[in-house]
């Protein structure tokens, strides 16, 4: 199956919601981008983790993720973020005992200037291989 949707952005004001609203967002988009169940479930993990660490790092009250899913993978673009809060959104989603979550489920994570933002990146996918 291959996807041809274009991204999917959502904008939530920080507060309880973000959490519930990101997780039914992303799995989704994962399921719709053909992502097995463990995949699935990681991309959810991982929009929780960003639901709880981004209000922190957003340059305004909102909390922005375009969701791109393609043939078996969901790509994350969060932001605007301020400078320097993408790569501290990613130290922040270490967990004691377990470490760093999102760089441990993520098959691709980038951090991208744009201007006095920047944006977070992160591609999660599947192959018979992983």
């Amino acid at each position: 199956m291959t996807v041809s949707e274009p991204a999917t952005t959502v904008s939530i004001a920080s507060g309880p919601l973000v959490g519930p609203i990101l997780r039914r967002v992303v799995g989704m988009l994962a399921a719709r981008a053909d992502l097995p169940l463990d995949r699935l479930d990681d991309a959810v993990l991982v929009a929780d983790l960003i639901a709880a660490r981004a209000p922190a790092h957003s340059v305004d009250d909102k909390i922005n993720v375009a969701l791109d899913p393609g043939d078996r993978s969901l790509l994350l673009r969060v932001g605007p973020l301020r400078q320097g809060g993408g790569k501290a959104l990613i130290v922040d989603a270490a967990v004691p005992g377990v470490g760093n979550v999102i760089e441990q489920l993520a098959d691709e994570l980038s951090v991208t200037p744009e201007g006095d933002t920047e944006f977070l990146h992160v591609r999660l996918a599947y192959s018979n291989g992983r």
